[in-house]
């Protein structure tokens, strides 16, 4: 299993993957948002992603 961390702080975005910082990055519109969280994948078709331990951390 691959650990992914993603932190949003108001207009600020970081994400790491397996403890490696792999972006960061100022959007002034995501710091506005409200609602779900979507988890996707973006592939060629053919794979299976799971996802385990989702944790939702409020600031």
């Amino acid at each position: 299993w691959n650990h992914m961390k993603i932190k949003v702080d108001g207009d600020n975005v970081t994400s790491w993957l397996n403890g490696t910082e792999m972006v960061s990055l100022t959007d002034e519109i995501i710091g506005e948002g409200e609602g779900s969280v979507l988890l996707q994948i973006h592939d060629g078709g053919g794979i299976k992603v799971k996802w385990k331990n989702i944790e939702i951390t409020p600031l």
